[in-house]
């Protein structure tokens, strides 16, 4: 008997794969059939797949873990900045930079330097240069905002990178793979289970689909979110190590701390 939460797929696309010529083989244990030259997946699978990721990402999350969420095709820009900014992780919706994980000491700096221009901009340092050099920083700093937007805040390499099409967000996976992150996926019927650590098999071209499916994500993180934001928002004074002071400094030790 279908689940509600199968039912809910259902409504919203997620069995539809893609046509019956264009697959991959290590995906037919999770495809049911073929419905009008179209691969329909086996929705129970699809089920226990998403229920065993949102556990994972809850336990992850709960100690602490960041997600870097990547979707740059058109279908998927929108969906992955919304999960990233409503979760507080980090996302790359636009192409992805060649060595964002490999080779992350390097490309720290190229988003230090993006950060210091928009805050030059929004300082109006901008206004105190010439207007040639005005738009040869402005040109450049849009281009930094397409690369580097959602990674802006990323002080090291993310935990856990999630694609959220496994099969065109393929060079993500292998870079993360690579350096030992951990990685998630929506794979369609093209997908290839080899090269994720987890993946849950479902429709990754309707918006429809990947809506629903990235708002289930997003409830295993929620918790995890409102948790880190009162800690981070807690400062504690250390005192120092030093001698206690003499009954004359009293005084004006007190005032000093205050």
């Amino acid at each position: 008997m279908a689940t509600t939460l199968i039912k809910s797929m259902l409504e919203n696309a997620v069995h539809i794969g893609h046509k019956r010529e264009y697959w991959s083989p290590k995906m037919r244990d999770y495809i049911f059939g073929i419905q009008n030259g179209i691969h329909v997946f086996d929705l129970y699978k699809t089920e226990a797949c998403l229920i065993e990721m949102k556990e994972i990402i809850a336990d992850l999350t709960a100690k602490g873990k960041t997600i870097l969420f990547v979707g740059t095709k058109v279908q998927t820009k929108d969906i992955v900045e919304s999960i990233a900014n409503t979760t507080g992780h980090f996302y790359v919706s636009s192409k992805w930079v060649p060595g964002l994980v490999t080779n992350f000491a390097t490309l720290k700096k190229r988003i230090a330097y993006y950060n210091q221009l928009e805050k030059d901009l929004e300082n109006g340092v901008f206004e105190w240069i010439t207007k040639k050099e005005k738009a040869v920083k402005l040109k450049e700093l849009e281009k930094l905002q397409k690369a580097y937007a959602g990674v802006k805040e990323m002080r090291r390499t993310p935990d856990v990178v999630f694609a959220l099409d496994g099969h065109f967000e393929q060079l993500a996976l292998t870079e993360a793979r690579c350096v030992g992150i951990t990685t998630m996926a929506f794979l369609g019927s093209t997908g290839d289970i080899d090269q994720t650590d987890y993946f849950v098999p479902c429709n990754v071209n309707s918006i429809k689909s990947l809506n629903f499916m990235t708002n289930e994500i997003a409830s295993a993180i929620q918790p995890r979110k409102k948790e880190e934001k009162v800690f981070s928002n807690r400062t504690e004074r250390i005192p120092t190590r030093n001698a206690a002071p003499k009954a004359t400094n009293k005084t004006e030790t007190t005032s000093s701390e205050e």
